[in-house]
């Protein structure tokens, strides 16, 4: 896991928020990540079927073995959109291989049908390669790689793509264009440690623009951000199994502006506002996802501290990575994007956002 430093800068683009409204989102409450707890709502992905092994499960119980280091976030999300999966044949491609503790991770949660392809630059992760993962070594920021992987190594269409590789945003916008439109219909890519406002501009905005051509062509179901965190699904559903839908907690309250969003979320902890507009039209344009994007570019400040003090720079077995939330990290859990609404997340209560070092087997990076 590599670490990007943080720009902070404060962006509206069409339908502007008001100075007022994004000052109430600087308040003190604090974050909150998403249990698990369904409840009736609109949305998409997630499986009433819970598999017994977890994310978080295997993260929290993992001591030795191959290293891994992901933020808990993260882990949240993947129970919550890939649960489904469990048990089931699934395909998934992450560019990182690191040390190799994903790879274990993936196959232990998700089940024995799990094939994991691996991308890495160093060739030290060829261990890795067994029956159920197969290591390609290559550059993410190169197009012929992705070429060349999808015609030649992947047996058959991916399911899940996930990006915890060089974290540049060049390299993350060619892993999103290269892979969403060779995902299995209803297969999510996901985009890992977008640390810093300044991906506004050099990553989020030419996604929106890719992935609104994406949507004319009926190829983009829905965008799922979280702090440090996108998740673009397919349209569609894998092998036709239907799917049960994405849940949030706590009642809604529906909007039709910015500046009325921005007035209830203070006052709807642990609830969810939708966003609804039909002068707007669809949501899933370029300038649609491009103005939610930076509205809410605030959850990907990266601001945090390591324990014990300066761990985080060494090979130290004990690590953590803690993030003092900014005020909209203390106030939205994640956004969601669909063609005809925006659903906002509001914590519910104080929580913590961190990624601690797991496992005590690592290879140097290359």
């Amino acid at each position: 896991m590599r670490w990007c430093a943080s720009v902070v800068l404060l962006v509206t683009v069409g339908s502007p928020v008001s100075a007022a409204y994004f000052r109430a989102s600087n308040s003190s409450v604090a974050e909150v990540l998403y249990t698990g707890k369904d409840a009736n709502t609109t949305g998409d992905i997630v499986s009433n079927e819970r598999p017994t092994k977890t994310f978080m499960w295997f993260y929290n119980g993992h001591t030795h073995g191959r290293g891994i280091w992901k933020w808990n976030n993260a882990l949240q999300a993947y129970q919550r959109h890939f649960s489904f999966y469990a048990n089931r044949h699934v395909a998934i491609a992450e560019v990182g291989v690191q040390s190799g503790g994903s790879v274990n991770m993936w196959q232990t949660v998700l089940g024995p049908k799990c094939h994991v392809y691996g991308i890495d630059i160093n060739p030290n992760t060829q261990q890795f390669a067994n029956s159920k993962t197969t290591i390609t070594l290559g550059d993410q920021a190169d197009v012929k790689m992705w070429n060349n992987f999808f015609a030649n190594t992947v047996k058959t269409p991916l399911d899940i793509l996930v990006d915890d590789g060089g974290h540049e945003p060049q390299q993350m916008l060619i892993t999103l264009q290269e892979s969403f439109p060779r995902m299995n219909p209803g297969g999510s890519v996901v985009i890992e440690d977008i640390h810093g406002t300044h991906y506004t501009d050099s990553f989020f905005t030419p996604a929106a623009t890719f992935l609104a051509q994406q949507y004319t062509v009926g190829n983009l179901d829905s965008v799922h951000v979280y702090p440090f965190l996108l998740i673009a699904k397919r349209a569609g559903q894998p092998n036709g199994v239907q799917r049960s839908s994405l849940s949030f907690t706590g009642a809604p309250e529906y909007v039709s502006t910015f500046a009325a969003m921005w007035k209830a979320i203070p006052n709807h902890k642990g609830g969810h506002l939708i966003l609804r507009n039909p002068k707007w039209g669809t949501f899933l344009t370029a300038q649609g996802m491009t103005n939610f994007f930076t509205h809410f570019q605030n959850l990907h400040i990266g601001n945090w501290y390591s324990f014990p003090k300066g761990c985080a720079s060494t090979k130290a077995a004990t690590c953590t990575n803690m993030v003092k939330n900014s005020g909209m990290q203390a106030l939205i859990t994640g956004i969601h994007i669909y063609a005809n609404q925006l659903v906002v997340e509001v914590t519910p209560s104080p929580a913590v956002i961190q990624a601690t070092r797991k496992g005590d087997q690592w290879i140097d990076y290359r």
